[in-house]
């Protein structure tokens, strides 16, 4: 299981990705999150529309759209929720 990672508000996303999990300091550091690559994924929700023990209930999937930075130096980061709020 992956180490748990201090929940934060997607304000402080810019100020906070260049200090690692560790604590230590991201080298070389991201000066500027609205220059990296915008990308995006397509997740999908799906739950069961009727009872389980019904065959006649279908799965009903909805998308979800998840935003991403992906930076010269490798880094990759989650940017969904803080999207939207600085132009681009």
């Amino acid at each position: 299981m992956p180490p748990l990672v201090e929940a934060f508000p997607a304000s402080d996303l810019a100020r906070r990705i260049n200090h690692l999990p560790s604590g230590k300091s991201r080298k070389p550091a991201v000066s500027d999150l609205t220059k990296c690559d915008l990308k995006e994924l397509i997740q999908y929700n799906c739950d069961v529309d009727g009872p389980k023990e019904d065959p006649r209930s279908k799965v009903v999937c909805r998308p979800v759209l998840r935003l991403f930075r992906q930076c010269a130096n490798g880094m990759t980061v989650e940017t969904t929720a803080w999207e939207g709020k600085y132009d681009r």
